[in-house]
């Protein structure tokens, strides 16, 4: 994915970023796993990765996301691209853990008569939390790229999850693209009237943005209307909406899979 240079550009990295069907119809590991099954293992390797306190073993744990990722046939840059912001913030949060907590000092200074002390346990406690906090956003992230957005809902429906959630999950993801077209019109259409030839990002067009968001938020919301009005005068109704979904049958490959990364994880989380 190229990197931004403009609005456009930016608009259209968080369409392909967004994007998943391609992906989950590739012949790869995971995309040829039954959804309950995967959603099992993965559900085990979160659940192993949340008593794993040693760093070691939680950087090799990591490991297992990317050799996935490889035997999907999946972008390992997609994926870091996608599983980099949440751990980033989750950094960025827990830094205060390394001054906070009590424990062998590393480094010492002082800012306007108050101590800043590192200790190797607030260390610690920041790499392991930063190192787990992206090895669930990574296993989630390959659930669903391999999985895809329609079959995910059934997986949901299978589960017996209310329908007003799935319909929910169903109309964010269908409306977002619908939002960023709807963006990009709106810029077609300013760019027509304020041509300007340097198509960077500035400080300009990040503030002719806010004027951009609202119109946006005014078209959304008038476009909601209508559509609502048209699923309800052909019937529509979330209560009685169809979600009787025939999931395929579980394989001997898809409990072997599943018992597999059950055995492993439990037993690296009792090393």
């Amino acid at each position: 994915m190229k990197v931004p240079k403009s609005i456009r550009d930016l608009l259209q990295s968080a369409e392909t970023l967004v994007y998943i069907e391609d992906l989950s119809d590739k012949k790869g590991l995971l995309q040829n796993i039954h959804p309950i099954a995967k959603l099992a293992a993965i559900a085990a390797m979160i659940i192993s990765a949340l008593f794993i306190t040693n760093i070691p073993h939680l950087l090799i744990i990591c490991l297992t996301p990317i050799l996935l990722t490889a035997t999907s046939h999946i972008s390992l840059k997609q994926l870091l691209t996608r599983t980099a912001f949440i751990p980033l913030i989750i950094a960025t949060i827990s830094i205060p853990l390394i001054f906070l907590t009590t424990g062998e000092p590393l480094w010492t200074t002082n800012i306007s008569g108050i101590n800043f002390t590192i200790t190797a346990e607030g260390i610690t406690k920041f790499a392991t939390l930063t190192t787990r906090t992206w090895f669930c956003v990574a296993t989630l992230n390959l659930l669903i790229l391999s999985t895809g957005f329609d079959k995910t809902l059934k997986l949901l429906a299978s589960l017996k999850i209310p329908p007003l959630i799935i319909q929910l999950f169903s109309l964010t993801y269908r409306y977002f693209f619908v939002s960023i077209h709807e963006t990009q019109s709106i810029l077609i259409a300013k760019e027509a009237r304020t041509y300007i030839n340097k198509k960077t990002i500035t400080f300009q067009t990040l503030k002719n943005l806010g004027t951009i968001l609202s119109s946006l938020f005014i078209r959304t919301y008038e476009r909601s209307e209508r559509v609502y009005l048209a699923m309800k005068a052909r019937g529509f109704d979330i209560n009685n909406s169809n979600n009787t979904y025939h999931t395929p049958r579980i394989h001997a490959k898809d409990i072997a899979f599943t018992t597999t990364i059950i055995i492993i994880f439990t037993y690296i989380a009792l090393l």
